[in-house]
């Protein structure tokens, strides 16, 4: 599933720049999509993520903040674009949040 996809993209040692598109995707959730983030915060060269959750209905705040916190770590990420339209689930909050645990991963604030 997702985890494994970014498991697989995080141990690509030479990947700058993720662009993925999961639309009406119903079997990615919570735990897909925090792994996804977590993997990919271990790519050594990793400066581009471009994600978006078109209409994935089970990724909630858990999943987001847990994409934002995995992206995070990623040491040379620079640019990051996330899209979750018509994920219901999703508060503006935690969109908020995602931005801030990006900020803090880079050693702003």
């Amino acid at each position: 599933g997702v985890n494994g996809l970014g498991q697989a993209l995080g141990q690509a040692p030479n990947l700058a720049s993720v662009h993925l598109i999961f639309e009406g995707c119903n079997n990615i959730g919570d735990d897909g999509v925090n792994g996804l983030g977590q993997a990919l915060g271990q790519a050594p060269n990793l400066a581009s993520v471009h994600l978006i959750f078109r209409g994935c209905k089970k990724i909630g705040d858990a999943g987001v903040n847990g994409l934002g916190h995995g992206l995070g770590q990623a040491p040379k990420l620079s640019s990051v674009h996330l899209s979750f339209a018509n994920s219901v689930s999703v508060k503006a909050d935690s969109r908020h949040e995602v931005v801030q645990k990006l900020l803090r991963g880079h050693g702003s604030s």
